[in-house]
């Protein structure tokens, strides 16, 4: 019989939301609503750590699967034991789930559970289907966990080598201009009340700001393309794209 691990959440929150460093926005809840979704949004600056968030209990206390964007610690694992090549044109995307399950398999069971433990990623029993636990429900996340995650991830603070994490930060890099950089990472599934998330950062004038964002939807058509352009729909009305930020 194959053992469960239980991963154990040594802090309640990453980022400490409290009165004076939140704005609740209503107009992004109206912009998830018209988008025939429902779900959460938080916006950090940085510097300032200020948020922005739409429904504050749920980004803080709801936990749902990660879906695929559990993949970024075989990623970072698999380039820090060189099992994952470096070379960006070999890179494929999240999406890509047969790919990246196999080099879950490759890594192994008992390196991945430790992986979780160290960087305290999510809580749950982690079940033994090495080929979905991250989408099964055994391990959960909330959104201020995973917004804690993406920023560990840019400063390269994560328990793995810094040129391990500069590649990641790479790879999820989407669009580029004088006026701003703009990288995320996708992962929706239908099987779980058509599910999303979106989690990144952009930066204008060198200047980071953290995102993420958790909906679900009644209709499960197209899911990663209509939430990364709800993503961008709810940057440009927070005033980014510009490069005045």
């Amino acid at each position: 019989m194959q053992k469960i691990f239980v991963v154990i959440l040594l802090t309640v929150s990453i980022f400490a939301c409290t009165p004076n460093n939140v704005k609740i926005s209503k107009t992004i809840g109206q912009q998830i609503d018209s988008a025939g979704m429902q779900g959460s949004f938080a916006l950090m600056e940085n510097s300032s750590e200020a948020f922005t968030v739409y429904n504050l209990s749920a980004y803080k206390d709801s936990a749902y699967a990660p879906l695929n964007t559990f993949f970024a610690l075989p990623i970072l694992i698999g380039f820090d034991k060189g099992q994952l090549n470096a070379d960006t044109n070999t890179w494929v995307s999240l999406d890509s789930s047969i790919y990246y399950e196999q080099l879950v398999q490759q890594i192994g069971r008992t390196t991945i559970l430790q992986e979780i433990d160290s960087i305290h990623y999510g809580k749950g029993i982690v079940s033994a289907n090495m080929e979905g636990f991250w989408k099964d429900a055994s391990l959960l996340i909330t959104a201020d966990e995973q917004l804690g995650f993406i920023k560990r991830l840019y400063f390269k603070a994560l328990p793995f080598q810094k040129r391990s994490q500069e590649l990641f930060r790479k790879m999820i890099l989407k669009e580029q201009n004088s006026n701003y950089q703009l990288s995320y990472l996708v992962a929706s599934d239908t099987a779980l009340g058509n599910q999303t998330w979106v989690l990144g950062y952009i930066e204008e004038n060198l200047h980071p700001y953290f995102f993420v964002m958790h909906t679900s939807a009644t209709d499960g058509k197209d899911l990663n393309n209509r939430n990364v352009n709800l993503l961008k729909a709810i940057l440009v009305k927070e005033g980014f794209f510009k490069g005045v930020r």
